[in-house]
């Protein structure tokens, strides 16, 4: 009888918001359990859903359908999306506030995306100077406009000279791209079209300094249902007016032993004036292999690949530089917090780094890039505080920014010319770029200057809390000035902790909204990224991997304490790679969320390497090949460790059935056993986007429509009432 008066009492005190969602009508889908047994070095792992995994079989589709059916059935309910819907869109549709992705030429010409009233997708527009009248340069609507589709420009990139652009295009979320390239003056589109190519997810192109060509990494089989997907990639030179199909590969495995058919070979020429071109091996770790060859190579057609840099001098990624007579970058090697360093390239090989900037304390190295021939390079603290530095005739200087910053990013046309774009970004202050001239700091007159009075009167918290070992873990806290402190607040914690990633501050009105409406924004800033150094990415991955689910419900155990909030106002969010410590949290402490949201989620790690070409991710995860990292995935798998006869909470799981980085059966999978296994009352949905990918909507209507669910989702089964 209790439960039934709370039941009563929970649906009457909403009634003015929101209708009770009656599901006496609707029933969970339901595929039967088809156990497989694997044995893992000694240890007997039994799957009941591994025939899931054949998104080809005609039953498969069919229970992904019925339960998207049955997932929006439930969410149609939600009276409360339409409310958060209007509330977003209001916030963009000023148009000063739709620039973006702005990117100067050395010329002085400025292209940026701009999103205009009544339309759902963003065209490339460019000014011949920052106070010139904008003109449109390229509708995507117009692109194979007789298939249909909803194209969207994911990636553009001007030539030096500001001649040609190169602009890239996709749609429903779908890997590859197409990339056309734009005569500027003329406004025409070029003839040859490129295909098996993604630079928005592989380091963009690189433009040859005199802007007569291009080049890209070219990925033959792009289907990730085929078993030759992502394979034999190779970096391709494209000249303006070739035939596109006719590829003039420059750097491959087959040119250079160390690389196997499964790397991903990137070269890139860094800026106009460059002899050398460097040939990355990438992967998803933080440090890469290198080789570099004369740029005038490029024109025999016979290109000597030199080793320039191995694994062991842990050069940061793609953050490094040329300048002058040195190479510049990013080093982990002996500093946690990592170094600025060089190379000097008059000395015969192998180079011996320099050690320019040394190691700062609490300030992790974070980016670099030259302009003006000057180093600029930034750091963070906690990944929650962003600094400034320049380098010059072997003296650092702090730059005291504008505004106080949370994450800066860094864009100059090229390493000669004298326009540095300074972005500064932060939880409650929107993006804002800035000229740095002579110390001095110019507002970009493209910058956003929109004013939100909506998000006046937030209040940030940075605290460190700590964790089961002790461990300090820097977590964020926004919420709106003079909340009670009562446990009545509705908090959505959104961690990652993964890959090295800093989850550094964000201005999103999205994100806004939640804090608008009553919320508390929380960001546990956990092990596996990278906000205090290399060795916290180290201890959360891997056979420490426990660590990142551990920190996450330190820090919510922490805000419960602190009456910021209540088990019974906690909701849990993350994406992609964070699925597994939030996938854990509720495994490992299901009475402490109310509410389980995950967005293409990595829950299943145990069968990540099944996936068609699994690329480099089980660096982070582990492989299971190897015993003891075979035990640490056991561990981590969200999907193995699931419980039966439990309380699990409400759970909302979005998927993208185009999705090539989490297949859809890995969230799909997960779902059906937690159905199956879950005692309580509350929904567990699985909402299936047929036209999106890994990123999820390809449009800020797409975004909007997403979010608004999540967080209606969020808020009624947190019992708020909207303001």
């Amino acid at each position: 009888m209790e439960n039934l008066k709370k039941k009563i009492f929970r649906c009457s005190i909403l009634i003015m918001t929101i209708s009770c969602v009656n599901n006496s009508n609707l029933k969970i889908p339901k595929t039967p359990k088809v156990p497989v047994q694997d044995n893992y070095f000694g240890r007997l792992i039994t799957d009941d859903y591994r025939h899931l995994e054949n998104l080809k079989d005609s039953s498969t589709i069919n229970w992904f359908r019925a339960q998207d059916d049955y997932s929006e059935k439930y969410l149609e309910k939600l009276s409360n999306q339409r409310i958060l819907v209007e509330q977003m869109k209001s916030y963009y549709v000023d148009e000063a506030a739709t620039i973006y992705g702005v990117k100067y030429a050395d010329n002085g010409f400025v292209f940026f995306l701009k999103k205009e009233k009544k339309t759902i997708y963003d065209k490339l527009f460019y000014k011949a100077t920052p106070g010139s009248e904008a003109i449109e340069l390229f509708d995507p609507s117009t692109f194979h406009s007789e298939l249909n589709h909803e194209y969207t420009i994911n990636y553009f990139q001007p030539s030096w000279d500001g001649d040609f652009i190169l602009v890239s295009l996709s749609y429903d979320g779908i890997k590859e791209s197409n990339l056309i390239i734009i005569n500027v003056l003329k406004k025409t589109v070029l003839p040859e079209i490129i295909t098996n190519a993604e630079p928005d997810s592989y380091l963009g192109i690189s433009w040859l300094p005199d802007s007569s060509g291009f080049l890209y990494l070219y990925i033959p089989v792009l289907d990730p249902e085929d078993e030759k997907y992502m394979l034999n990639s190779s970096t391709v030179l494209h000249k303006l007016g070739s035939n596109s199909n006719k590829r003039n590969i420059i750097f491959s495995s087959s040119m250079v032993s160390s690389l196997s058919k499964k790397d991903l070979p990137i070269a890139k020429i860094l800026s106009k004036n460059d002899r050398y071109i460097i040939g990355y091996k990438a992967s998803v770790e933080n440090y890469w292999l290198a080789y570099y060859a004369k740029l005038s190579d490029l024109k025999t057609g016979k290109i000597n690949w030199q080793l320039f840099y191995d694994l062991d001098e842990k050069i940061y990624a793609d953050y490094g530089v040329f300048l002058n007579d040195e190479f510049v970058f990013i080093s982990g090697k002996n500093a946690d917090n990592r170094t600025i360093s060089s190379f000097d390239l008059n000395l015969k090989q192998p180079f011996k780094a320099n050690i320019l900037v040394p190691e700062k304390k609490d300030e992790v190295l974070t980016s670099l890039i030259v302009s003006n021939n000057k180093l600029y390079y930034t750091s963070s603290r906690f990944g929650v505080e962003a600094f400034l530095y320049k380098y010059k005739d072997g003296q650092e200087t702090q730059i005291e920014l504008p505004i106080y910053s949370g994450e800066i990013s860094l864009y100059s046309p090229s390493n000669e010319n004298e326009t540095l774009q300074v972005g500064v970004d932060g939880w409650t202050n929107d993006y804002t770029r800035y000229f740095l001239k002579d110390q001095t700091f110019i507002l970009d007159p493209l910058s956003n200057q929109k004013k939100y009075p909506e998000f006046e009167g937030l209040q940030e918290i940075e605290v460190l809390v700590a964790s089961h070992d002790d461990e300090e873990i820097p977590l964020s806290i926004i919420h709106k000035k003079g909340i009670n402190y009562n446990g009545s607040n509705p908090t959505l914690l959104y961690p990652y902790g993964a890959y090295g990633e800093l989850m550094t501050p964000f201005f999103s009105p999205i994100f806004l909204t939640w804090v608008k409406n009553g919320g508390v924004l929380a960001v546990p800033h956990i092990r596996g990224g990278g906000e205090k150094g290399d060795s916290w990415h180290e201890q959360g991955m891997k056979s420490k991997k426990h660590n990142s689910w551990k920190d996450l419900i330190a820090c919510t155990e922490y805000l419960i304490e602190n009456k910021f909030t209540s088990k019974d106002k906690t909701v849990l969010y993350s994406s992609s790679a964070g699925g597994v410590a939030i996938g854990m949290a509720i495994v490992e402490r299901p009475d402490l969320y109310n509410v389980f949201i995950a967005d293409a989620p990595m829950l299943n790690p145990l069968r990540s390497e099944e996936r068609t070409n699994n690329a480099s991710n089980h660096l982070e995860y582990g492989t299971v090949k190897d015993s003891a990292e075979c035990m640490a995935l056991i561990k981590m798998d969200p999907y193995v460790n699931l419980k039966p006869n439990v309380n699990y909470p409400a759970s909302l799981i979005i998927s993208g059935y185009n999705d090539s980085r989490i297949d859809p059966w890995i969230p799909g999978k997960f779902v059906a056993k937690l159905q199956d296994h879950s005692t309580s009352d509350a929904p567990i949905l699985l909402d299936v986007n047929y036209d999106a990918g890994h990123e999820g909507g390809d449009t800020i209507d797409e975004l909007i429509e997403e979010y608004s669910k999540i967080f209606a989702f969020a808020f009624w089964h947190t019992n708020h009432n909207l303001n």
